[in-house]
């Protein structure tokens, strides 16, 4: 049955949330229709989502707003790799956040583009005090 124009099914969706000061970008997976099999309610959206310290799975009215991203298409696989995220399911900050989670559910590959944007702009700034550094002391 559809939701807000969704059909049944699975999608990568985000929120934006502040953690510490710093706006981000929580991940994780909606699931319309209980494909999952994760809900007792087969009638109500659940979100499921890698929050320290383990993934949890929530009602997707008591989550907040969420952005849908895109709908997993190969939803069998989809299935598949999440009851393997549910067996390591500790939260990582570097190696299993709730992008990760999400992304690897969607998509098959354990990713964070935000955590690699944040890896690459940390040496941007030390190769330019590095580079800072040296020039002073030329």
């Amino acid at each position: 049955m559809p939701r807000n124009r969704l059909s049944d099914g699975l999608y990568l969706i985000k929120q934006k949330c502040t953690v510490k000061g710093v706006l981000i970008d929580h991940y994780g997976i909606l699931d319309i229709g209980n494909r999952l099999e994760l809900s007792v309610d087969h009638n109500l959206p659940v979100v499921i989502h890698q929050t320290p310290p383990r993934i949890r799975t929530d009602w997707l009215a008591d989550t907040g707003k969420w952005e849908f991203i895109t709908k997993i298409t190969d939803e069998p696989y989809a299935m598949v790799r999440i009851k393997k995220a549910l067996e390591n399911d500790a939260y990582d900050l570097f190696g299993n956040n709730c992008e990760h989670f999400a992304r690897f559910v969607a998509t098959g590959l354990r990713e964070s583009k935000q955590l690699q944007t944040a890896v690459l702009m940390v040496g941007l700034l030390a190769t330019t005090i590095i580079l800072v550094i040296s020039n002073d002391g030329a």
